[in-house]
């Protein structure tokens, strides 16, 4: 009999016995056998009890809900501040104009982030969200999507506020403050990275004060942080441990992994509230036309740095315009550098009229530098401006009353105004300008003064002829 061995036919079935042997004993002049038989109606002897057997307890696991070491202050965070937040996809129109012919969408999708700062539906984001979007929707983590509108939008800030349509008592999210964010503390970013829908991604705060170069211009004063920021983020909020808004993500560098950067929420929620209650940034206005240029500069990568250059001064009471002179560069305001116009403009924005700043001109006479100390205007722009603007610069009167349909109609034209000048006729409309719709006169003033408080000269004005279309860019 073979011990142990298993067959697997009807004899073998019948038989019950099992032999157990086992070598015991194995020492110097011992040798023994023993043979246990189980189970079978041969077996004798009485049985050896079983040991007895410990009862054993698990450990009582938390719920998760409840379970200090999971539930970290990250998740709790993150459950109160997603419901605030939205992912934007937007319809931009295709100026391919093969595409067509190839068969393409006369529109193209795009993917962004917001967050709710207002719960009657006021969303926060990026303005390269939604530039030139013809339609906007968010959509929220539970699956709701409102369509959306744009209020007011600055691309030299990047910043836009939108309305939510027929959305009350939203969710919102808690405004933190800028002023006194610490280097290494942990930070939060929320966004709809490549379409994917909330994504949550964590790390510390890199710098506060960090400048940021693109394809336009420089940023400055940018949060820097390692959380992962990837295409679709922009827009969306960046938190503190506590869960308050502390930046608006933005950009990330492309040669880069880990190094991303937001808008510091000071100057967003500043900016924000002038746009959603003016339809533009009330910054203090220098009461001159700027322009970018070039300086020479040893420390720069291509030996050069981009300054704002004085084209005009505008001798209107309640400007600060006689403190500067046509020719001047600034290059600093309040001993920081900045880089060309949009850059002031964007530390402009953070001031309140009213207030005193030093710049750091370079007179057209030599190649010093010295500072200016300049009161800013209490006011945005004066109306004087604007009628200037149009009266007198581009030379027309728009149509009064409105909404007009396909644009303010030009009523009447002066013969050596800019408008004239590159064949402008009265009946022609104005659809927009700089990217900016208007249908009524006020619409109209508005994108103007819009333009002069960015200290701009030129403005990309859209006319309407009959079914033509026409951009133009012409002074202001």
């Amino acid at each position: 009999m073979r011990i142990g061995a298993l067959v697997d036919r009807p004899a073998a079935r019948s038989r019950s016995i099992v032999a157990l042997v086992a070598l015991v004993g194995l020492g110097a002049g011992a040798t023994g056998l023993v043979v246990g038989v189980l189970g079978g109606a041969d077996a004798s002897g009485p049985k050896p009890e079983a040991p007895p057997v410990e009862a054993t307890t698990q450990p009582q696991v938390p719920p998760a809900a409840s379970d200090p070491v999971r539930r970290t202050p990250v998740v709790v965070a993150v459950e109160k501040v997603a419901p605030a937040v939205v992912s934007i996809t937007t319809e931009v129109p295709n100026d391919d104009p093969f595409s067509r012919f190839r068969g393409a969408p006369t529109t193209l999708a795009s993917e962004g982030s917001g967050v709710v700062i207002e719960a009657d539906g006021l969303v926060l984001t990026n303005a390269h969200v939604v530039t030139r979007a013809s339609r906007i929707t968010a959509t929220f983590a539970d699956g709701r999507d409102y369509e959306a509108d744009v209020l007011g939008l600055d691309e030299d800030l990047d910043l836009a506020v939108l309305q939510l349509r027929d959305a009350d008592q939203l969710a919102v999210v808690e405004i933190g403050t800028s002023s006194d964010l610490m280097l290494g503390e942990p930070v939060i970013a929320i966004g709809n990275p490549f379409g994917l829908g909330h994504t949550v991604t964590t790390g510390v705060l890199s710098a506060t004060e960090r400048p940021l170069e693109t394809d336009r211009r420089v940023y400055q004063d940018f949060l820097q942080t390692d959380a992962s920021i990837n295409p679709g983020n922009s827009g969306g909020p960046l938190l503190d441990v506590h869960g308050r808004l502390i930046g608006i993500n933005t950009a990330i560098r492309a040669d880069a992994e880990g190094i991303g950067f937001a808008i510091p929420v000071d100057r967003a929620i500043k900016v924000a509230h002038d746009l959603s209650s003016y339809g533009m940034v009330r910054s203090p206005w220098l009461g001159v036309d700027l322009e970018d240029v070039y300086l020479r500069d040893l420390t720069a990568d291509d030996g050069l740095r981009t300054a704002a250059r004085v084209e005009q001064v505008y001798a209107i009471q309640g400007s600060v315009g006689a403190g500067l002179q046509a020719g001047d560069v600034i290059v600093g305001v309040d001993r920081r550098e900045i880089q060309g116009r949009g850059d002031l403009n964007a530390w402009l924005a953070a001031f309140e009229p009213g207030r005193t700043v030093s710049l750091d001109v370079r007179r057209p006479s030599g190649k010093q530098y010295q500072q200016l100390t300049i009161e800013l205007a209490t006011q945005a722009l004066p109306d004087e401006v604007v009628d200037a603007s149009l009266d007198r610069v581009l030379g027309l009167r728009p149509a009064g009353g409105g909404p007009h349909q396909g644009g303010v109609p030009v009523e009447s034209l002066q013969p050596d105004g800019a408008f004239a000048r590159i064949g402008g006729r009265a009946g022609d409309a104005i659809v927009a300008i700089n990217g900016r719709a208007v249908s009524s006169t006020d619409e109209l003033r508005a994108a103007v003064a819009s333009t002069k408080s960015a200290h701009r000269r030129t403005a990309l004005i859209t006319v309407r002829r009959g079914r033509t279309l026409s951009r133009v860019e012409l002074p202001l």
